[in-house]
């Protein structure tokens, strides 16, 4: 009997110990994964971080690459589930300016935003947009024109399959310099997506300025 309690007391105290070591290495990494997000938080002004929700905070820092954004140097960084990077899967991903740390783009693409949801209208579109940039470029409210609203998808990978993610997407164009930007405003009212400084050419096929932020891009550029 004694024998016995022995033996069952080890095998608890090893799956206490098991289940803490198991706890502790992932605070350990959800606090890294803060610590990177808030480092990179540092360069630009106001807070990345209120961007995303508690769970994203958690995402991993599976890529920071220096490129070019038109003819300035930027650095993309991008967030993941999982330790590595997985081109097409569901991400969290930010273009800073080297020199100022301005916010270039950003997107946020991820499950919940799947198309079945009930989209928000234009007029609200358009308010999330305003306030946004009022936060994150506030220089592009000074001179520009809203071209249109409409639905805009993006599709990522889940398990395997391919997943269709909608969002209202608000094109402007910054009358200062020409360029333009946007916003992709997912269901639940928060930015799914920000581009800004895109050079247009509609002679020469459309869009000139790199996509840092588009997979497509990434995996013939990198």
């Amino acid at each position: 009997m004694i024998e016995r309690l022995i033996k069952l007391t080890l095998i608890l105290s090893f799956c206490y110990s098991t289940c803490y070591a198991q706890q502790l290495h992932q605070t350990k990494e959800n606090t890294m994964a803060l610590i990177e997000l808030t480092n990179i938080s540092t360069q630009a002004a106001p807070n990345l971080q209120q961007l995303l929700d508690n769970n994203e905070l958690n995402f991993k820092l599976v890529l920071t690459i220096e490129v070019m954004h038109n003819q300035q140097p930027v650095t993309l960084y991008r967030f993941e589930p999982q330790e590595t990077m997985q081109l097409h899967n569901q991400h969290i991903s930010f273009l800073l300016d080297n020199n100022t740390g301005k916010l270039e783009g950003f997107v946020k693409l991820l499950p919940k935003y799947q198309s079945s949801k009930a989209q928000v209208d234009k007029d609200k579109a358009l308010s999330i947009t305003l306030k946004f940039l009022e936060t994150y470029a506030p220089d592009l409210l000074n001179n520009f024109n809203n071209n249109w609203i409409d639905t805009h998808d993006e599709q990522i990978i889940v398990d395997g399959k391919k997943v269709t993610l909608t969002g209202m997407k608000v094109k402007c164009r910054d009358l200062n310099t020409g360029l333009y930007f946007w916003t992709i405003i997912a269901p639940d009212e928060t930015v799914m997506v920000f581009e800004r400084d895109v050079e247009w050419d509609f002679i020469r096929a459309g869009r000139q300025t790199q996509k840092w932020l588009h997979d497509s891009w990434l995996s013939k550029n990198l």
